[in-house]
C-alpha cells in the first residue's frame, strides 16, 4: 500500500507509544522511520523489531570514546540521540548495536562530514545527505566507528516522492500496535456513547 510521509509519521509514533515507550522516545523513532523512507530506505518491518526488543539500551559512558552497555546491545534510537544532544564531533565507537539502520537518520544531521565505519560496511554523511547501501546494513554491529572526515565529495539529493510503499500486513502490525494506546471501554464510558444525544425531556 501506499501512505503519505505524513500518514507514516503518525503510525510509527503511534505504534512507539503502544509499545510503552514515551512521547519523547516515539518522536525520535518516528523521525527516523520517514527519514529513511524519505531516502530510499523502507525500515517499517524494521520499526517492528525494534519496538518487540526490551533488552537494547541507551550508551552507559557517552562521555568516553567506546559507547556501549553492559546489559546488552545499544538501542539506535538513544544512541543517536545522544548524538546529536552532544553534538559529537569527535571519533567514536559503538559497540553492539542494535538495527542500526535507525542510526543513520541522527548521524545524518550532525554538522560536521562523518565517516560510518564497520565490518564489511561504510558510508559517509555531508551537509544531511548520506552515502550509503541501506541493504549492506545487519541486524546488527558488532564494532561500528564513526569520525569526522575531510572527505568533500558532493552528495546528490536523493528525489523524494510524495508517498512511500509500505507492505500490507507490516502496516496492519503496525497499526495493531497503536491499538494498546486506546483506554479500555468501561460500563460507564459503555453507557455514556449509548446515550449521547438522547434527553429525558421528551
Amino acid at each position: 500500500m501506499k501512505v503519505s510521509f505524513n500518514e507514516l509519521k503518525s503510525m510509527s509514533k503511534g505504534a512507539a507509544r503502544g509499545a510503552g515507550l514515551s512521547w519523547g522516545y516515539a518522536e525520535e523513532v518516528s523521525f527516523a522511520t520517514v527519514w529513511l523512507s524519505k531516502n530510499g530506505f523502507d525500515a517499517s518491518k524494521d520499526l517492528i523489531s525494534l519496538l518487540e526488543n526490551d533488552m537494547i539500551y541507551a550508551p552507559e559512558n557517552i562521555d568516553d570514546n567506546i559507547w556501549a552497555n553492559k546489559s546488552g546491545d545499544l538501542d539506535p534510537i538513544r544512541s543517536g540521540a545522544a548524538l546529536l544532544d552532544l553534538n559529537i564531533s569527535r571519533s567514536i565507537t559503538l559497540e553492539n548495536v542494535f538495527l542500526p539502520c535507525f542510526l543513520i537518520p541522527f548521524v545524518a544531521q550532525l554538522p560536521k562530514p562523518i565517516s560510518i565505519e564497520a565490518n564489511n560496511f561504510s558510508a559517509l554523511s555531508i551537509n544531511g545527505m548520506m552515502k550509503v547501501n541501506y541493504e549492506d546494513l545487519p541486524l546488527r554491529f558488532k564494532v561500528l566507528k564513526l569520525s569526522e572526515t575531510s572527505d568533500k565529495a558532493s552528495l546528490a539529493q536523493n528525489q523524494i516522492s510524495k508517498r512511500c510503499e509500505i507492505a500490507d500486513d507490516v502496516w496492519n502490525q503496525l497499526e495493531e500496535f497503536t491499538y494498546r494506546t486506546y483506554a479500555p471501554a468501561t460500563e460507564e464510558s459503555r453507557e455514556l456513547g449509548a446515550g449521547a444525544g438522547l434527553s429525558d425531556n421528551d
